[in-house]
This record gives structure tokens, C-alpha cells and sequence, in this order.
């Protein structure tokens, strides 16, 4: 499916896109395979949102150190021009044509561990292409058990962040849209929806009991939250988290007082 284009993005984030794309070319030259603009920001059903700008690019083999430094200082200079932060992916555009999660370009230890959503959304048309060629010429559409494995560790994250009390505004609006759209995916088995949109799907679908929770959520995420809403958040965080925990069991098996993994490793 043919994805959104500049035009449909608020205009800070078509300005910093277009930006930063101009800047990989130069560094990058035809090493630059592929480079899309994803995640919230692109969804035209959400209000402006000045959230962190979700890139994904494909490069043909790894940069050396220095063009490394040149990407890093090229986002750097967008950020601080447009007032924005990148959340940027750079993987091998060879890795991104199989199912298996891939690692980043040059960062140890780190791989695309929500691999299978990001294809189910650039599939469902989700993504503006900067540069080169489309998701459907590269990627392959997932699997549901690909999917299930995914929203299991999505849980896991948040799980996390409950063990270790993090229960800041920010994060428990997280916890909430992110746990409801995992929710949503495994009544709809579609994972292609915004946190956004799945705080609003929520309200309509899920127990009263969650709605002022939800209410709370929804209001942070669009910069309107008030000292009560954080305080509701705080306190219905953990019992939110597990309440989906509910819906999927773990496919993860620990080891008794192992700690609920992080994304990313």
C-alpha cells in the first residue's frame, strides 16, 4: 500500500524530515539505500503532537567512524534548528528483507525488537519514503505468532518500568496507550493503530473501571495533563500493566527473579 506523503505531516516535522534527509545524502551518498518517516507524527487521525520523530533508514553496508559522526552530528543540528528529537533506526538493507529481528548498523547490542509491528504498519501504508525505495519492495509481511512474540515483549517492557517505579507522567501515559493498543491488536489481530487512537479505541471498549486512567493518558499525550491526572497515572499504571498481562501469557520464560526485559536487547 502506497504510503502518506510530506504534505500530510505537520509542518515542523516535514521541515526536520526533509531536513535530516538532505544531510544522510550528503553523508551517506549511495550508501544511502532507504530512508522512511513512521510512527505517530504520520498518523493523519492524531492532533500535532511534538513527540520524538521516528526514521527508519537502510544503509548499504556500515558506515566507518566518521561518516558515523557525520550522521550523528547531522541529528543533532536538526534537532536543535527544529525543536524536535529522533528516534532513528539505521540497519543493513540486507537484514531488512528477512523476518529476523535486525541489529543496528554500528550500535552493539541493540536490534529492532518490535521488527514484525514496524512492518505490519509500513505495509498498512504508515510511513512517508524520503528516499529510495518503498517498504513493499523491501520487507516482508509478518507472521501473527511474529506479531504475538512482539506484543509479549512490548508487556515485558512495561512490566519493567513497573518493577523499577517508574510511574512519571510520561511514562505511565506510555504504559496505558501502549498497553491499550496491544490490547486492541489482540481482539482486532490488527496491530496498526496509534497510541493515540488506541487511548480513544480503549475509552470505548474496555472497562469503565480504566476509563478515568485512560482520560489521564489521553490528556498527557496531548500536552494537557494536570497534577490529578499524574497522580491517577501513577496509582493505575501497575494495575493497567498487569491487567493486559491478563490477555497474553509470557512467552518468555525467566528464571525466578530475573527482571522483565528492556526493548532494544
Amino acid at each position: 500500500m502506497a504510503g502518506l506523503t510530506l504534505q500530510d505531516l505537520p509542518p515542523t516535522a516535514r521541515a526536520a524530515w526533509s531536513d535530516l534527509r538532505d544531510r544522510l545524502r550528503s553523508a551517506l551518498g549511495e550508501d544511502l539505500v532507504a530512508m522512511w518517516a513512521h510512527g505517530g507524527t504520520t498518523s493523519v487521525a492524531d492532533p500535532a503532537h511534538a513527540g520524538d520523530l521516528d526514521t527508519y533508514v537502510l544503509v548499504r553496508r556500515r558506515p566507518d567512524e566518521a561518516t558515523i559522526r557525520r550522521i550523528e552530528l547531522a541529528h543533532d543540528a536538526t534537532a536543535r534548528e527544529h525543536g524536535v528529537e529522533w528516534d532513528a533506526w539505521y540497519v543493513l538493507a540486507d537484514d531488512a528483507r528477512g523476518s529476523e529481528p535486525p541489529d543496528h548498523a554500528w550500535r552493539e547490542r541493540c536490534r529492532d525488537t518490535t521488527w514484525a509491528i514496524h512492518r505490519a504498519h509500513w505495509l498498512a501504508g504508515r510511513y512517508v519514503n524520503l528516499h529510495g525505495a518503498d517498504p513493499d519492495g523491501v520487507v516482508v509481511a509478518p507472521a501473527w505468532d511474529e506479531l504475538l512474540g512482539e506484543l509479549d515483549r512490548e508487556i515485558e517492557h512495561l512490566e519493567r518500568h513497573v518493577v523499577e517505579g517508574d510511574t512519571d507522567p510520561y511514562e505511565a501515559t506510555y504504559a496505558l496507550l501502549t498497553g491499550s493498543r496491544i490490547l486492541r491488536a489482540l481482539e482486532t489481530r490488527d496491530v496498526v493503530i496509534s497510541k493515540r487512537a488506541a487511548g480513544t479505541w480503549a475509552l470505548e471498549h474496555l472497562p469503565v473501571r480504566w476509563h478515568p486512567a485512560l482520560g489521564a493518558a489521553v490528556r498527557t499525550y496531548d500536552g494537557q495533563w494536570t497534577p490529578a491526572d499524574a497522580d491517577l497515572l501513577a496509582a493505575d499504571m501497575a494495575p493497567f500493566v498487569a491487567f493486559v498481562r491478563q490477555h497474553l501469557a509470557s512467552t518468555n520464560a525467566r528464571s525466578p527473579g530475573d527482571l522483565p526485559r528492556w526493548s532494544g536487547f
